[in-house]
């Protein structure tokens, strides 16, 4: 194990220091099988404490041979068969109303075989954890129905939800302020909830937890580099995406995870242009 250690690196090192349950890929590393800490997560979402979850994977891929596919960073699935999508979104951009409509409904189609009834079709909920307030009504929870005009706007009752749960909300008095609290905080001492803190302890002050995460990180390194020689991106392009990304760093009105985004570079770079530019 500690030959592991010394092959580590520690720019690697130092950023899984940073990471929070906040950050989507450390999220499903953290999450990924454990089934406690995702029934606490969702029974305080749904605000009910009967959620009994019978498996939690992290990146189950939605695939399309012709159209778009999507992969969750949480898929649960409760004893009653509901199946809960757990999103982590740091951007604006990526917590998009129609984002929230599509994952929903590709999680729909999988649901039925050929000939089953469309009634025995179970409730999904989508849940984006936002680390901005979404909608900015400063309030923890936003709950998406559908629901008939012409009804005084009753309920439609068609088993989708979704909700949006609002990152920014700090009210410790309420268990989403409680668990937002945490899914913020970088130290596993600073976490309130045992499950949680267990979990991130494990990745942050273990070796193999910490052996664990810069494999990941090394296996995103790779596929980035992989995706950008398919996608034919020259050098020549590549430092014009830096410059760019440094442009964007020096306005500081964009986050990282944003500025990651829009130029297709690799978070780790821009994270380390960032580090250089306040350094």
């Amino acid at each position: 194990m500690q030959e592991d250690l010394k092959v580590m690196n520690p720019k690697d090192l130092q950023m899984i220091k940073e990471l929070r349950l906040m950050d989507d890929d450390f999220f499903s590393e953290a999450l990924d099988g454990k089934i406690e800490a995702v029934e606490y997560i969702l029974n305080t979402i749904l605000e009910r404490d009967d959620v009994k979850v019978k498996s939690a994977k992290s990146q189950v891929e939605y695939k399309s041979a012709t159209k778009r596919s999507i992969i969750l960073d949480i898929q649960a699935e409760d004893v009653n068969g509901k199946i809960m999508d757990i999103e982590i979104q740091r951007s604006d951009r990526g917590s998009g109303v129609k984002r929230a409509r599509f994952h929903s409904s590709m999680i729909d189609r999988t649901l039925l075989e050929k000939g089953e009834a469309f009634e025995e079709m179970v409730d999904t909920y989508v849940i984006f954890i936002t680390e901005n307030d979404k909608f900015g009504r400063g309030i923890p929870l936003y709950h998406v129905e559908r629901r008939i005009e012409e009804m005084e706007y009753a309920l439609f009752g068609d088993g989708a939800h979704i909700i949006y749960v609002n990152g920014e909300y700090r009210n410790m008095e309420h268990p989403v302020g409680s668990l937002m609290h945490d899914f913020n905080c970088k130290e596993a001492k600073d976490i309130i909830n045992p499950l949680l803190a267990e979990e991130v302890r494990y990745l942050k002050e273990t070796e193999g937890g910490r052996s664990q995460m810069c494999k990941l990180l090394e296996e995103m390194r790779n596929e980035t580099a992989v995706k950008a020689k398919a996608e034919g991106k020259s050098e020549g392009n590549h430092e014009k995406a830096v410059s760019t990304a440094l442009k964007m760093l020096a306005r500081g009105r964009d986050s990282i995870e944003e500025i990651a985004e829009m130029t297709d570079l690799p978070l780790e770079e821009v994270r380390e242009l960032s580090k250089r530019q306040t350094a």
